[in-house]
């Protein structure tokens, strides 16, 4: 495997890890350090002389949006990427068995106002406590957690297309990087202006809080509005988290990064830059077998928005961009149509360092409907459960390397029955190597 994957895999993994399970990691161990006081709207409050949190913050009153900072930067650049109006689509989740929100469903429109009044500004000064040291990956999580940053008080006006939301309320902008600022605004269950309902679907459950949260950067907006519930019966006490929607998409870079549009460019390169350079490519296919033939490799977006990473302790400076590969060989072959990841990895300037693509996921078929899904043929998969197709490669300035797989799937009969596999579960499937093939330029 070259460097360019070695690195991009570095990458892909950081980012799973922020959106997903080391998440969970970084609440259970550092809960208190970066969150919203629940009655009120600051970002990251103050845990200076007390014993909660895994961040001593001091903040500082700043006089004026003009006023030096020892972030090397003003509010004036902070409120200058977040006043304003933004508008895009937003995606309301279905119902679930948690709770229903109404009358907005599926797809619709949300238009953002931010604007500054004359608001207290702050500058907030953020360090990770030497109790962090007593944890393990304490030190690395809250150092990066622990973000010095500039906070201003704004007035927010959010409203959807379908009349759910027609508020105006009292938020927060917070910036660590005047490329991009925050903001959190707390929303009153009891004084909503628009027809949203929110309706518990479990008993015992009870709304909590109403927050809407997200970001601005280049003149584009990201976002989610979310409910906490908690549960009591008496003796037992809960809580449960469900985001009603977000903005721009369903799934708004859940794996990490800033969802931004593709010819957006934080960096010293978009999405756009990347694909265009890309877009189609021609290479030498080699199989396994020692024969050569020519592959056509075309790519393009496969979503409105990329991911834009700026770098930080867990992750690299880079951009990841849900795409489409088409490989076509001149053998007649191969004719594959498949989701792929783009990485693409940016050095300390944040221009383009190299580009690598892996496969979403593992999808296995019937073998009887494998060459019709793939479009390959050549392999004999009748003797396995299923069968599925991998590529991965690089692009460097409009050329590639890359490899293909076709694998067989052995899939394991899971037991039910409690008495027979008292553990639960079953074994994970078999994976099988049947050949491919590499290309290079």
């Amino acid at each position: 495997m070259s460097s360019s994957l070695r690195r991009s895999s570095s990458l892909r993994r950081s980012s799973a890890r922020a959106g997903g399970r080391g998440l969970l990691v970084v609440a259970a161990l550092l809960a208190a350090a970066c969150t919203a006081p629940r009655g009120g709207g600051q970002i990251g409050h103050d845990t200076a002389g007390t014993d909660e949190g895994a961040c001593e913050e001091t903040s500082v009153v700043v006089g004026s949006l003009e006023e030096a900072t020892a972030l090397g930067f003003t509010a004036g650049e902070v409120l200058a990427q977040a006043e304003g109006t933004f508008e895009s689509p937003i995606v309301w989740a279905p119902p679930d068995d948690m709770v229903n929100a109404g009358p907005e469903q599926g797809e619709g429109e949300i238009t953002i106002n931010v604007a500054h009044g004359g608001g207290a500004i702050r500058f907030v000064e953020s360090r990770p406590r030497e109790s962090n040291d007593e944890i393990e990956g304490g030190p690395a999580i809250a150092g990066d957690l622990c973000k010095s940053r500039i906070e201003i008080d704004v007035e927010l006006t959010i409203a959807t297309s379908g009349g759910a939301l027609a508020e105006t309320v009292p938020a927060v902008l917070s910036s660590s990087d005047p490329r991009h600022v925050a903001f959190e605004a707390e929303l009153d269950l009891d004084a909503l202006s628009g027809s949203l309902v929110l309706t518990p679907q479990r008993e015992g459950w009870a709304l909590a809080d109403l927050t809407i949260r997200g970001g601005m950067a280049a003149g584009a907006s990201w976002g989610s509005i979310d409910a906490w519930l908690e549960y009591s019966d008496g003796e037992v006490a809960g809580a449960g988290f469900r985001s009603l929607a977000s903005w721009p998409t369903a799934e708004t870079c859940d794996r990490g990064g800033l969802p931004l549009p593709l010819d957006t460019a934080l960096l010293a390169f978009s999405a756009a830059d990347v694909l265009a350079e890309n877009a189609e490519v021609a290479a030498t296919f080699t199989w396994d077998h020692g024969t050569t033939t020519r592959i056509a490799l075309s790519l393009e977006a496969a979503d409105d928005v990329a991911c834009v990473s700026l770098g930080g302790e867990f992750d690299e400076a880079g951009v990841r961009i849900p795409a489409r590969l088409h490989l076509v060989t001149e053998d007649g072959r191969v004719d594959l149509e498949t989701d792929v990841d783009v990485y693409a990895l940016a050095d300390a300037e944040g221009r383009l360092v190299d580009a690598s693509f892996q496969s979403v996921y593992l999808r296995g078929v019937a073998p009887d409907d494998f060459e019709a899904t793939y479009g390959i043929t050549g392999f004999d998969v009748s003797g396995y459960d299923e069968a599925s197709s991998t590529v991965r490669g690089t692009f460097t300035g409009g050329s590639s390397t890359g490899a293909l797989e076709v694998l067989g799937l052995t899939v394991p009969e899971c037991v039910s029955d409690p008495a027979s596999n008292p553990g639960g579960g079953c074994e994970g499937i078999d994976i099988t190597e049947l050949g491919g093939g590499t290309w290079s330029p």
